[in-house]
């Protein structure tokens, strides 16, 4: 098993994709090396597709955070992934809680139990235009089928302006 901790300055970053970089550890706390976070300098849709191809091909099959996006952690999930969610920012402590296979770290099993994004729609305007979609029944980054229209709706029901560069999705 291959287990991935965030890092930043040298602790469990306190959010998953604000990481300088992440350390890969073995189940049994040796460590197996690092990288850098591609989404730290610049956290878009394409450098968090980058992290998580990323841990893909580091074959992760753990990663331990302190808090995560609901968006970030269904992706992990349903790549098969086991996500914990650890009490300290402690990197040795969380370790040794891991070797004992401690009770004290809790099983993230549901995309809900991240944290919703309050930015969501904001930003996902510019990685659509980024990446030229364009249409009726295009998929969008999130994967969502959507139509054309140019007022999206939060969850609210405020409309704004923002995802997918002016399209609703079909839920």
């Amino acid at each position: 098993m291959t287990i991935a901790i965030p890092r930043l300055k040298g602790q469990l970053s306190p959010h998953f994709t604000k990481a300088d970089s992440f350390a890969l550890y073995t189940d049994q706390g040796e460590k197996l090396g690092e990288f850098t976070n591609p989404a730290f300098a610049e956290c878009t849709c394409e450098a968090k597709r980058a992290l998580f191809s990323t841990l893909q091909d580091k074959q992760v099959t753990c990663i331990v955070v302190r808090n995560i996006g609901q968006h970030m952690l269904g992706k992990l999930l349903d790549a098969g992934m086991r996500v914990l969610q650890a009490a300290t920012r402690d990197i040795p402590a969380t370790l040794a809680l891991l070797a004992t296979d401690n009770a004290e770290m809790v099983q993230l099993t549901t995309a809900e139990q991240g944290r919703p994004s309050l930015h969501h729609g904001e930003h996902h305007g510019q990685c659509e235009h980024a990446q030229g979609h364009h249409g009726e029944g295009h998929a969008c980054c999130h994967g969502k089928p959507v139509q054309t229209t140019h007022t999206p709706i939060n969850i609210t029901g405020i409309a704004h302006k923002g995802c997918c560069g002016g399209h609703h999705h079909h839920d």
